[in-house]
């Protein structure tokens, strides 16, 4: 059985971004960004049988990647150069 996890565009309240399993609230988020973080984990640890559903500004529904991948870690940024004009 296929587990959808659903992302919608706007958030439920205006402050709190609901993510859904088949209708059901399994949790409630500050951000968009927050919200899709927990649905990605949540489907990777469901496994092969879940996907994403992520609302457009559009009002349509669209499937999220499925080549999204968990970082093991987060990179460093590098050191940001300065850069002079030359005249």
């Amino acid at each position: 059985m296929t587990r959808i996890y659903e992302i919608p565009y706007q958030p439920d309240d205006g402050s709190f971004w609901t993510v859904r399993l088949g209708g059901v609230p399994v949790g409630r988020f500050p951000s968009r960004f927050e919200a899709l973080r927990a649905a990605v984990n949540l489907a990777a640890a469901d496994g092969a049988g879940a996907t994403i559903a992520v609302e457009g500004a559009d009002g349509i529904w669209r499937p999220f990647g499925s080549d999204a991948k968990r970082p093991v870690s987060v990179q460093a940024m590098p050191p940001m150069r300065k850069l002079a004009a030359v005249r």
